[in-house]
């Protein structure tokens, strides 16, 4: 019975130990080969996770991308002022035009009537043919005519000439206006669609007005719809209202999203029928890397902050050299980065890199952002693959199941793991197979049509398998494995408000609430101890045992602690006390008929275990409902609440049961046994006033009951 005592005292050290080691460094990182990498830490007191209500974070408001969106191409570059003319001209509104490039553009607009999306294109053609001819042609059926006056020609006169022979054919909505470098070119833009007879008519008009200088009008052509910057590509898609199923989807994976982002406890709630507000507990700055070409100092830098509107901004140096820094801000977006960027460069020097990283600016990165992974055999015409073709393969994320961050075990850089279902092993295999050694030929990795690596095959991938490499960090590593694991979103997301959230208790209220609990719990250890005297001195231990192995739980699960969390934890230690109390409680009855302490103490805790038991399994079953009904209603704080008193009541029943018991035991060993009266606070045995209350008690006499309990 000793040797399992002693062997269960180094069980608990053990467990102390542990628990203890977690909570002594802020982050731990764990690597297991073979297991997805895992990191634990916090800006909380122990490296503790805090929630929104202790320590702030950011907002994000989401709204469902709905309407039409337009993917629209020209031969040559173009202006978007063609398009927003084009789009005013049928009195659409609510629109906004995003450039590709120079020559593409997307237009994302509110659901289009049938009229504006049949309209449209020869809209566009028109602001074409006016931004042409040099003016503004407000519109939807147009025409340019161009050509040039036989020489000599006076520019004066041409206008008006030109002018002459459109009223003669009536042409409506006519533009003229001279064209070309040289002094006799004309270009006519009008709504009158131009058809062949037309064209001719044209024509001779223009001949008899220009026969008294002896020649025809040359280079004479008419392009209907079609200017020389034509429309290559035009394509309409529609994306409906979403349905609530379809927001639910949305619900669900933001959350799995934002939880494996490191974010617990986020706030994610629907607002109204499509919108989604996300609010991201510690993620309220930005943390940006900048590196410059010359040494510079930190008042420099930090002078460009305030004057950039970051008044608690920090900096800090990350080498000696002078260059490389790391500037703490609030949430900055890609916009604020590039002013941030330009204002180093004017006011310092050459900005090297600046990269932003943290805060809400990766969230907001991973929660909108669909992945779409597509795999290709590229064929190299050299070893450089300057050039190459692509082939696809049939392989993509849907033959995807599953992919992790971790560690290459052997050099130590991070990797995305990645294994395929049983289609997508054999058609990796045989790719494998087919490619493996062959320097010319890769495997093109795309996400979202963007190329993330192109590695060779270096063996043959008969499992499917493998592993992405390719000098991630590891929060590109991690985002990369999150994007892959996750899906893609069932409706679209547009941001249309970022902010930060403030903690609804501020430092000074949080140290003054933990101050207050610390001075609750000592008060209660101090009432133990002097009523229950070594007995209150063993759950004081179990206690403070408990305290560090819940908070070691905590920050290893992790958990993040908001006010309901904290408020859970401490409806947990009023339990493990009270497990303590009825133990101690039943010892005292059976010391009191004249029980020796290790024979009260198994007494004690055989009778007080069928009330802990049940208290305590009532409170788990509640726990467990409260989980369910706070998954069904998306309500984080009451998640969070059942989450934390479920960890406090599991570890209150194991100190109560294994270690308080296990430290009587040791105490009952160590001869304190013979010392009965620092166990209870009562009188010891074998005193009259005892010996006649036990007899009462019992229902017989006080020397028979203290024989038995020999």
């Amino acid at each position: 019975m000793r040797g399992r005592s002693i062997r269960l005292s180094l069980v608990i050290l053990f467990i102390l130990a542990l628990s203890g080691a977690a909570l002594a460094f802020p982050t731990i990182n764990i690597n297991l080969p073979g297991f997805p990498a895992l990191v634990r830490g916090g800006d909380g007191p122990l490296g503790l996770r805090l929630g929104l209500d202790l320590s702030g974070g950011g907002q994000l408001l989401y709204e469902a991308d709905t309407g039409s969106r337009i993917d629209i191409a020209f031969a040559e570059p173009a202006d978007a002022a063609i398009l927003e003319i084009a789009l005013d001209s049928l009195a659409v509104t609510d629109y906004t035009v995003t450039a590709r490039d120079d020559r593409s553009y997307l237009i994302a607009a509110g659901l289009l009537p049938d009229p504006v999306k049949e309209e449209l294109p020869e809209a566009i053609a028109a602001a074409l043919a006016a931004a042409a001819a040099g003016e503004q042609l407000p519109a939807a059926n147009a025409a340019l005519v161009q050509f040039q006056f036989p020489e000599p020609a006076q520019k004066p006169d041409l206008v008006s000439i030109v002018s002459t022979a459109a009223d003669s054919l009536e042409l409506e909505k006519r533009i003229v206006a001279l064209w070309g470098e040289e002094p006799n070119g004309v270009r006519i833009a009008t709504d009158t669609p131009l058809d062949d007879p037309l064209q001719a008519q044209l024509r001779e008009v223009l001949n008899a007005a220009v026969a008294e200088e002896e020649g025809e009008v040359t280079d004479f052509s008419v392009i209907t719809h079609t200017p020389a910057n034509a429309v290559v590509t035009y394509e309409l898609s529609e994306i409906l209202n979403p349905t609530a199923d379809q927001m639910a989807g949305v619900l669900d994976i933001i959350s799995r999203r934002v939880n494996q982002f490191g974010t617990e406890e986020p706030i994610i709630q629907l607002f109204g029928d499509d919108r989604v507000i996300v609010q991201l507990p510690g993620a309220s700055g930005s943390i940006t890397t900048v590196t410059f070409s010359d040494p510079t100092g930190l008042p420099e830098i930090e002078g460009v902050l305030r004057a950039q509107g970051f008044a608690e901004a920090t900096a800090a140096a990350l080498d000696d050299s002078g260059r490389r820094y790391e500037l703490r801000t609030v949430s900055i977006n890609i916009q604020q980065q590039q002013e941030l960027r330009t204002a180093l460069e004017s006011g310092i020097g050459a900005v090297n890199s600046l990269a932003t990283t943290g805060g809400i600016e990766a969230a907001k990165a991973l929660i909108g952002q669909t992945a779409q992974l597509v795999f290709k055999e590229r064929t190299c015409s050299d070893l450089t693959c300057a050039t190459f073709t692509d082939a696809d393969l049939g392989l993509t994320g849907d033959d995807l199941d599953d992919a992790y961050a971790s560690t290459d075990p052997n050099t130590g850089e991070w990797e995305v793991n990645i294994a395929f279902n049983p289609r997508g092993s054999e058609i990796f295999g045989d790719l494998t197979q087919r490619i493996v050694g062959v320097e010319t030929k890769r495997i093109a990795v795309f996400l979202d049509d963007e190329l993330l690596i192109a590695p060779v095959s270096l063996a043959w991938i008969r499992d499917g398998r493998s592993s992405i490499t390719g000098n991630f960090s590891r929060e590109e590593a991690s985002t990369l494995a999150i994007q892959l694991q996750s899906g893609s979103l069932p409706v679209p997301l547009r941001l249309i408000q970022q902010s930060d959230v403030d903690a609804l208790l501020g430092s000074a209220s949080l140290e003054r609430s933990l101050m207050a609990g610390l001075i609750g719990l000592g008060l209660v250890l101090v009432f133990m101890i002097a009523y229950y005297r070594a007995a209150g001195i063993v759950a004081a231990l179990a206690l403070m045992f408990y305290t560090v192995i819940v908070l070691a739980v905590f920050k290893l699960v992790p958990v993040t602690l908001g006010l309901s969390g904290i408020g859970a934890f401490i409806l947990s230690i009023g339990l493990a006390v009270d497990a303590n109390i009825l133990i101690f409680e039943r010892m005292k009855e059976e010391i009191r008929i004249g029980r020796t302490l290790a024979s009260s103490m198994e007494v004690g805790f055989g009778r007080a275990w069928p009330a802990i038991r049940d208290g305590n399994f009532s409170t788990l079953i509640t726990c467990l409902v409260l989980l369910w009904l706070g998954s069904r209603t998306a309500d984080d704080l009451v998640t969070g609440f059942a989450f934390t008193l479920f960890i406090g009541v599991a570890a209150s029943m194991f100190t109560a049961i294994v270690v308080s018991r296990n430290l009587l035991q040791l105490s009952a060993w160590l001869g304190l046994g013979r010392r009965i009266f620092l166990f209870t606070p009562e009188k010891p045995p074998g005193t009259a006033a005892t010996a006649s209350r036990a007899a009462t008690a019992g229902g017989g006499s006080g020397p028979a009951r203290r024989a038995e309990g020999r």
